[in-house]
């Protein structure tokens, strides 16, 4: 289905998203599936920016110019890069799309910020729009689905792979999974 290494999809092509979403449980809640939509959307297109957030609905006309990146805590801060958005700024865009600009996951803040809006779910319970946490609340993704063998894929904004990736969930040092506050 997908070209991996080391547990992140090297390649995605447009036929493996819809493999993605036509392999979501038929039961499953609309919004969780416009949810992965969403993500799936900008898979390979749009850069890791320490700091970067966007409340646009679609696409942002900032991504990819130059830009300085202005938010303490990174090697890169003072630096000029393509701008982007970080893990959660990815979330935050996710979430504001889903809703029309009504909601705002975390309001705002960071990947720990969103955990706190999120209620515990197993790997078991988890579903496709959960989202999934470094065990230090450092990184966020979105559940997107499973692999064939049942493991958690996850979409997310890697500063590793300087773009919004799809990978397996405990391959890539998540640990924990949440149901945002906006799904049942």
């Amino acid at each position: 289905m997908f070209t991996a290494y080391c547990g992140v999809l090297i390649t995605i092509t447009s036929t493996d998203v819809l493999d993605v979403l036509h392999a979501l449980p038929a039961d499953l809640d609309q919004a969780r599936k416009e949810a992965v939509e969403t993500a799936l959307s900008l898979v390979g297109k749009v850069n890791y920016f320490w700091g970067g957030k966007s409340l646009v609905i679609g696409w942002d006309s900032r991504w990819g110019q130059l830009t300085q990146v202005w938010a303490d805590g990174s090697s890169t801060t003072g630096t000029y890069r393509p701008y982007g958005l970080d893990c959660s700024g990815f979330m935050d865009w996710i979430f504001y799309n889903l809703t029309g600009g009504e909601y705002i996951l975390g309001r705002g803040e960071g990947a720990s910020a969103q955990h706190s809006y999120c209620t515990p779910v197993s790997q078991t319970e988890a579903q496709p729009g959960d989202l999934a946490f470094y065990p230090d609340d450092s990184h966020v993704g979105i559940v997107v689905g499973r692999r064939e063998d049942g493991k958690l894929l996850v979409c997310h904004c890697s500063s590793g792979q300087n773009n919004v990736v799809v990978t397996e969930f405990s391959a890539s040092g998540f640990t924990n999974l949440g149901r945002p506050d906006i799904f049942p």
